[in-house]
């Protein structure tokens, strides 16, 4: 299944274009009655809500307020990797874990509105975490264990988590898989002779006669809540893309502004003294909170096209791209990106500017519907009520918009910025992502694996350029240099460490950079998507190098003229057929089966600025340079040292 969103409105042409390893769906939802006018969920059609949860759980029963006749289950499709229900926008929804004659384990009750923020809501897909079930509305909890709502989620979670190390589905009781709700476990609940709440100061002694849910320490408890608030958080970040805003009329024609803004309160094109600010990158969240990325500004610091005739902002991007050398940014990793409770950014995000000091900081914004952020006043209107009017908006929407600030050139830049939640990242199922913990003794595993990545360039008479990984065993990607000055690992070498703590030092001393993740595992035909940026001047001549993102980045009206990065896909089935001990073998191919693409886009838009000023003594040796390293395709092979090992 694609879980990322279709946002519900047409946008422009020129727009960054998504699409996704997997394909699409919908939802698949049993009626507890099982009566064929209801299987689908209790609706279907316009106000028709499908969502999803961030724990793959099949069977947990909930009621939509508007169907008064029947009780419906969570459905877990393992090729979608997510367990979906629909409701009605305006219903109320009910969750429990219901006994066969009908005693339950409440967990907690929702009104659906309250996640539903963006407009044309059959169109959104608003993921459910436990936390969100359990406080009863969205973003009402702190990540602590002392939180009400967080020990409600606790006492959720320990129930699941020991039965699912009950069913074997576990070994570890922090790990998240599969679980299923199965007849047996509704007959085992028949023993509980009156309905009880999560909430109860004495459910572990309520339950305790059923379920032993001792059997799951509450530091294990709140790991695991800490994991799935992670995982519902984690995903590709990144603003649209657009050429085409109009002042006075952005978002009824485009949708997004994307990152905009100038040296002025209000960045107008009919004032020729404004300094704008253009500006694109991508974000990725890892599975350990991390988020980094890379991306390119133009700053049209001289005026030089501040003082031409154009008379929309659009124009004025479009015209920087031509004739503004684009400045790379980069996003070292970060905590302070989404509160992984709040969906907002609470601490300024920070990006570097060019090989200078100048640093651009995102200072708020709030996640929509968990897939937008809308940065400017019309814009907002149109996500949340399909249309633009001439409504103030009240302090508490201004507070939701998208902002940033920059200092540079002795001057303050400020601005807004519209951006996307794409491509979510799920579990990853334990068929295919097999560690030393989650496997019984005796057990083959294949994480944490190592190996080299070998990007070549387009440009041929440019050298490959090889990076020793890591792909670790909380399925985050890290580099496994030996020393501080080589990218390449010792083949023979090399394989050793694992997740490294937040300095990212191994047992050497050596520091290694985080790069990127897994999104998910495809327990079918064994493969992983895998998501990586690479973001640092250390990288040198693939600083910026984007992979396995699945975007198109459309550049100017000509349809030929994008930057393309396609997804990635690790299929790992003879390493899970070979023996311990032996290396076995893996391949990396994209969705289509050819080679990993990657791309630059600071290298592919200073080939654009490079062409279009070919005669102009403004073009450097160093422009030139840079413009021959837009991108390539990329290997990965398995290090020399890698073998299968026996837990």
């Amino acid at each position: 299944m694609n879980i990322k969103k279709i946002f519900p409105f047409a946008l422009t042409a020129l727009v960054t274009t998504l699409t996704a390893c997997g394909g699409g769906g919908s939802a698949n939802v049993k009626s507890e009655n099982d009566e064929p006018a209801t299987t689908n969920g209790s609706c279907s059609g316009a106000g028709c809500i499908e969502w999803g949860l961030e724990y793959p759980l099949d069977g947990l029963n909930f009621n939509c307020s508007s169907d008064t006749k029947n009780n419906f289950i969570t459905q877990f499709n393992r090729n979608d990797g997510v367990a979906t229900g629909r409701c009605k926008e305006t219903d109320e929804i009910e969750f429990y874990i219901a006994s066969e004659l009908d005693t339950r384990i409440n967990i907690g009750k929702i009104k659906l509105s309250d996640f539903i923020q963006v407009s044309g809501v059959e169109s959104s897909f608003p993921r459910l975490s436990l936390l969100d079930i359990s406080a009863g509305q969205p973003n009402a909890s702190n990540l602590n264990p002392n939180d009400p709502n967080v020990k409600k989620a606790i006492n959720t979670i320990k129930v699941l988590q020991t039965l699912a190390l009950e069913e074997e589905r576990i070994t570890d009781p922090t790990d998240i898989q599969p679980l299923f709700i199965t007849d047996k476990i509704r007959t085992r609940l028949n023993t509980i002779t009156k309905s009880i709440n999560v909430a109860d100061a004495d459910f572990e002694s309520q339950i305790k006669p059923v379920i032993d849910i001792t059997k799951i320490k509450d530091e294990d408890a709140f790991k695991t809540v800490s994991k799935l608030a992670i995982i519902a958080n984690a995903a590709v970040y990144q603003p649209e893309f657009s050429l085409f805003s109009t002042d006075g009329l952005l978002s009824q024609l485009s949708g997004s502004n994307g990152l905009v803004g100038c040296d002025k309160a209000s960045c107008s094109a009919s004032d020729k003294t404004t300094r704008h600010v253009f500006g694109h990158f991508m974000l990725i969240t890892d599975r350990q909170g991390y988020t980094f990325g890379s991306g390119v500004q133009w700053r049209d610091k001289d005026l030089i096209v501040a003082g031409s005739n154009l008379t929309s902002l659009g124009g004025i991007n479009a015209e920087m791209i031509r004739k503004v050398k684009p400045v790379g940014m980069t996003a070292l990793p970060q905590t302070t990106w989404l509160d992984t409770v709040a969906d907002k950014i609470t601490s300024p995000y920070q990006f570097n500017v060019g090989q200078g000091q100048d640093k651009l900081e995102i200072t708020q914004g709030t996640l929509l519907s968990d897939y937008v952020i809308a940065g400017n006043e019309n814009f907002y209107k149109l996500v949340v009520k399909g249309k633009v009017d001439n409504t103030p908006l009240t302090a508490v929407e201004q507070a939701k918009l998208g902002k940033w600030r920059m200092s540079a050139d002795n001057l303050n830049y400020n601005g807004s910025i519209d951006l996307y939640k794409i491509f979510p990242i799920s579990y990853l199922d334990g068929e295919v992502f097999k560690t030393a913990n989650n496997v019984v003794k005796g057990e083959k595993y294949i994480f944490p694996i190592y190996g080299e990545l070998e990007f070549k360039f387009t440009d041929t008479s440019h050298s490959p350029v090889k990076v020793g990984i890591v792909i670790d065993s909380n399925g985050d990607v890290r580099t496994n240099r030996q020393s501080e000055t080589t990218l390449a690992m010792d083949p023979q070498n090399g394989c050793r460490g694992d997740i490294l703590g937040s300095d990212l030092k191994d047992d050497n001393g050596v520091t290694q950079y985080r790069l990127g993740t897994l999104g998910r595992a495809f327990a079918k035909d064994k493969t992983l998507s895998i998501r990586m940026i690479l973001g640092h001047e250390n990288f040198g001549d693939i600083n910026g190098a984007l992979i396995g993102v699945d975007s198109r980045i459309q550049t100017s009206t000509n349809a030929n003229d994008s930057i393309v990065i396609g997804g990635a896909l690790i299929n790992v089935s003879n390493l899970l057929n070979s023996n311990a001990g032996q290396k076995g073998r893996i391949t990396f191919t994209n969705s289509a089966g050819q080679a990993v693409g990657w791309a630059n886009t600071l290298a592919s838009f200073q080939n654009i600025y490079n062409t279009a000023n070919k005669e102009s003594t403004s073009v450097t040796d160093a422009d030139k340079a840079l413009a021959k390293l837009s991108g390539g395709t990329v290997s990965l092979n398995l290090a020399d040292c890698y073998t299968v090992k026996q837990k």
